[in-house]
């Protein structure tokens, strides 16, 4: 979904078509300003669990408040007002809205992801795009809702007018603010590119020390003195472009299948409530009831939305609970919504596609299985192949399928294809050796370490070797998923928070994260066969 011109607001004919009553321009209406609301309440609340809470919320009250705008050309304002009250309640309260049963829960114990990670992911970004998203994580929580409203004025999303009415605040007091916490992700752009430099700025590693590895604005402060005071790290910083020229333009983050399908049910639900309805207090009452069962349901399936594998059986589930919560507003006896509601979750009909082999599957494939290391042999041998599940845990070296003679290694931390033989020197042999352990976001999946612990993991596509910083992005960056390759024995190894993406070789021997091709080019350089570890 690209970002839309400042100029392309709801239709005032639209939003006054929907204050007087008309269902179907109130659907368009929350149609039109759910992505703009979601964008604002995950960013300004950091991906907090209370995110999609928040949205439905403020969805519920603009409509309750719809009646009474006087003005709908200032209908934008009004919009992204309310949404800043509700953000700011959520703050006040410090809890948890709605607490779901952890029965439910299918992501219990698994480390959710922020809106930073959402964004990174669901818009592919990369370069100083990312990095840009990746330093939001060093700022205060008092300063995202600012940063929540600039981000969406430099996309072309919000006026600075709107954004001043929305904060209660004068145009030049609102300036005043952007401008603190534009300087402040400035500094937090210029703390990520000296903590993620390879390699790191040597005087950097005291002031490191006892970081656990979680960004924060207290350790923006601290590591942005030595930044501040380093020639090194200014002179690594200073090629970085200005905010507001990679924000501008930039797609919004998509809003979940399951949100999405939740609002709706509660926006017909609260609309069904209306002088219009006619529903009587029964209706209501029983509305109520579903909408709560509906949270819980569409909670879950909001988790689910996030993985690709599951997007086909999450849409008939969403379409299932919105025709229910539709069903119990309206009290219609009519035969078609029920019916179509049912088949979606009727048990002779399938959503599922058959069990082809997709670049989305998240369920390890059979690949190979390797035999015990050969410590005497001049060169490895591969190893065996079973079409049990995968057991490639312990230490490899990965020998290309189209180039026998180079290996998987390294280069100043860098992901290479090179020459490696019997006769090669230790830090050679070494640094083509890898170590395969459960997944860091996915024990089904692998991570691969080097003999100095680092991880082998993708930045801006390009594979390179880190030290683990603690961060979700990190372990979805460091985890693979094995994949058949194109010969037998060998091994693609997929990338798991870019599915359809795997670690290649190419033509200049670096190793990337790229894209899937049908070729049989691709598909060699892709592959690797799983031999004795050289080290």
């Amino acid at each position: 979904m690209g970002s839309r011109d400042t100029r392309e607001r709801p239709d005032v004919a639209v939003v006054a078509a929907a204050r007087d009553g008309d269902r179907q321009a109130a659907e368009q209406l929350v149609g039109d300003c759910l992505p703009l609301v979601y964008n604002i309440v995950g960013r300004a609340l950091h991906g907090h669990g209370d995110v999609d809470d928040v949205v439905q919320e403020t969805m519920v009250r603009v409509l309750d408040g719809l009646p009474g705008l006087e003005r709908p050309d200032r209908f934008r304002s009004w919009l992204v007002a309310i949404t800043v009250r509700q953000i700011r309640d959520r703050w006040r309260a410090g809890r948890t809205w709605l607490t779901s049963d952890p029965l439910e829960d299918p992501g219990a114990g698994e480390a959710q992801p922020d809106f930073a990670d959402l964004a990174i992911l669901r818009l592919a970004l990369s370069g100083q795009r990312r990095e840009a998203v990746e330093a939001t994580r060093w700022l205060e929580d008092e300063e995202r809702e600012v940063l929540a409203l600039w981000w969406m004025e430099s996309a072309g999303e919000l006026t600075r007018g709107e954004l001043s009415a929305a904060c209660g605040l004068t145009p030049s007091h609102a300036a005043v603010r952007v401008q603190r916490v534009k300087e402040r992700l400035e500094t937090a752009r210029a703390v990520v590119r000296a903590v993620t430099a390879s390699p790191r700025c040597p005087d950097l590693a005291p002031v490191l020390g006892s970081w656990d590895g979680r960004p924060s604005g207290l350790w923006r402060k601290r590591l942005a003195r030595h930044v501040r005071d380093c020639p090194r790290c200014l002179r690594s910083a200073s090629d970085l472009i200005p905010a507001e020229g990679l924000l501008a333009g930039l797609a919004l983050v998509p809003v979940p299948i399951g949100l999405a399908g939740l609002v709706l049910a509660r926006t017909t639900l609260a609309g069904s409530a209306g002088p219009g309805a006619g529903a009587g207090t029964r209706t209501a009452a029983r509305g109520v009831r579903t909408t709560a069962r509906a949270s819980r349901t569409a909670r879950t399936i909001g988790r689910l939305a996030a993985k690709p594998v599951t997007a086909a059986a999450v849409t008939a589930v969403t379409l299932a609970v919105a025709g229910a919560a539709w069903y119990a507003a309206t009290g219609s006896h009519e035969p078609g919504p029920r019916h179509a509601a049912a088949a979606a979750l009727s048990p002779g009909t399938s959503s599922e596609q058959p069990s082809a082999r997709t670049p989305t599957s998240r369920t390890a494939t059979p690949t190979p299985t390797p035999t015990p290391p050969r410590t005497h042999a001049p060169a490895p041998k591969a190893a065996s192949v079973t079409a049990a599940e995968p057991r490639l845990a312990g230490r490899h070296a990965l020998r290309s399928v189209d180039r026998p003679g180079d290996y998987a290694s390294q280069s100043d931390r860098l992901g290479i294809l090179g020459p490696v033989g019997a006769t090669s020197s230790e830090a050679a042999r070494q640094a083509a050796t890898f170590t395969f352990v459960p997944g860091l976001a996915d024990p089904h999946c692998y991570s691969l370490k080097d003999a100095a612990g680092r991880y082998v993991r993708h930045y801006a596509f390009r594979i390179r070797l880190d030290t683990d910083d603690a961060s979700a992005l990190f372990r979805k960056d460091a985890t693979f998923c094995p994949r058949a390759g194109s010969t037998p024995g060998s091994v693609s190894l997929e990338s798991y928070n870019y599915p359809g993406r795997y670690l290649r070789h190419r033509d200049d021997l670096q190793l990337w994260l790229d894209p899937a091709q049908d070729t049989a080019a691709y598909r060699a350089s892709r592959s690797f066969v799983l031999v004795a570890p050289w080290s």
